[in-house]
């Protein structure tokens, strides 16, 4: 009888582990499903994750691998994300806001390339400018579905180690690009005004937010026509629902903006659109003189001949 009880025992906790081996294979899969369709709905671009683990019991979750496209007509990643780990208040997932205390992104490599008809971050914000404005417009889909309703309410997005690759082709297909580092950037209280924020306004925010941090980190390395085109990108987009955002270039935490509703509307795009018009005026005052001297010179060499 005792043999019978153990082997019973024994068999009933091999069931349960199987049970909860195959649910966390599902969620897992559900979540990277989740993930990459998120990512390639709201950047217009394939996005792809290797791996990605749920710790339902220990609230600690990671992702391994992310990778962002270019647009078409450029080479390589956009974006590659090496690494990340989500720390989740447990009593929440069951809810349909999930509350995240942090998310920690670590190892980002991403890629500004400036062609002569844009560049690929431009294409990339019209995409989710497309994507956001759009979906703001319709009703939610499968609104039976509780899966499709999940928001998140993340006290602090944290991005280590960001390295930015910039280049003008075909120039720099003969010269080595510039390239950025930024040690770190932070978001704060994403979607906590709002009931928080879906999956797709999370990777919008993340995208904006590195963007932006760039173009202030380091705008010298940011050549003028390539930064009119991502003010233009940024000052279009929706507004979503965060805090602070703040960089660490190696001189410490200095603030971006406040909320994504001011982020492009700094007079950055307006300094370049001056200075483009600037130069304009130039030339075409000096080809003026230039045409206007000639005129005189001939006209006192005629006086002259006379």
């Amino acid at each position: 009888m005792k043999k019978f009880i153990v082997r019973g025992s024994i068999g009933i906790v091999a069931l349960i582990l199987i049970l909860v081996l195959l649910v966390m294979v599902f969620i897992n899969s559900i979540a990277k499903s989740a993930i990459t369709t998120a990512g390639t709905s709201t950047l217009g671009v394939d996005t792809s994750l290797d791996s990605i683990s749920i710790g339902l019991f220990s609230g600690h979750s990671s992702i391994d691998g992310v990778s962002v496209a270019n647009p078409k007509g450029f080479d390589g990643d956009f974006l590659d994300l090496s690494e990340g780990v989500l720390d989740v208040n447990l009593s929440s997932l069951l809810g349909d806001v999930i509350e995240v205390r942090q998310i920690a992104l670590e190892g980002l490599n991403v890629q500004f390339v400036q062609k002569i008809d844009g560049s690929n971050v431009s294409r990339i914000l019209d995409n989710v400018n497309g994507s956001t404005s759009a979906g703001s417009d319709k009703p939610a889909e499968n609104e039976s579905d509780p899966g499709s309703s999940r928001k998140f309410v993340i006290d602090q997005l944290k991005v280590t180690n960001v390295k930015v690759s910039v280049a003008v082709e075909p120039i720099s297909s003969a010269t080595a690009p510039s390239t950025v580092t930024i040690n770190q950037i932070i978001v704060k209280d994403i979607g906590k005004k709002k009931d928080g924020a879906d999956l797709d306004q999370l990777i919008a925010i993340v995208v904006q937010s590195v963007v932006d941090a760039v173009i202030k980190a380091a705008p010298s390395e940011i050549p003028a026509i390539m930064m009119q085109g991502i003010e233009g990108g940024l000052s279009s987009l929706t507004s979503f629902d965060f805090g602070n955002v703040q960089f660490d270039g190696g001189k410490g935490l200095q603030d971006v903006v406040r909320s994504i509703s001011g982020i492009g509307k700094s007079t950055g795009a307006k300094d370049v659109s001056d200075a483009i018009e600037g130069i304009g005026k130039g030339i075409g005052k000096g080809l003026d003189d230039l045409f206007k001297g000639g005129e005189e010179k001939k006209d006192s060499s005629d006086g002259k001949s006379d």
